[in-house]
């Protein structure tokens, strides 16, 4: 009968911790997946560094070869959606004065709060460029 309830209570607090396991793993990757953008374009050309080195096996050696040229093409991506910013911008403006007839006072602050970081991260990139292509420079 002892034998029976200590393995019941073991059984049950192994499930208690594989279920607290599941519920942080995946509040974990929700908070990443919701912060991604936050951390800007310099966390994303470590990204995917990380990832070709990862999937690819590069060695040390290719990862060094391979670095300028991921710059390179970043930095030419982030030009070309610059190169279209104006647009975005005007469609943008006009969306939200649209969103905005609907919303409460507060809700229309909100907006512009987040509009505001939307555009703190589009500066971000900005400097990321102007760095990036900087140190291009310096390297060739």
């Amino acid at each position: 009968m002892v034998s029976g309830k200590v393995w019941g209570g073991l059984v049950v607090l192994f499930l208690a911790g594989a279920l607290t396991g599941i519920a942080g793993t995946t509040l974990y990757h929700q908070y990443e997946q919701d912060h991604q953008g936050d951390r800007g374009s310099t966390a994303k050309h470590e990204r995917i560094m990380k990832r070709l080195t990862h999937e690819l096996a590069l060695t040390p050696a290719q990862q060094a070869d391979i670095e300028p040229m991921i710059s390179r093409t970043h930095v030419a991506i982030l030009q070309l959606r610059f190169a279209h910013q104006p647009e975005v911008e005007q469609v943008l403006t006009h969306g939200m004065a649209e969103i905005k007839a609907t919303l409460s006072v507060e809700q229309q602050a909100k907006l512009d709060g987040l509009y505001a970081n939307l555009q703190r991260r589009w500066q971000a990139s900005r400097d990321y460029v102007h760095t990036t292509q900087e140190r291009l420079k310096l390297m060739k």
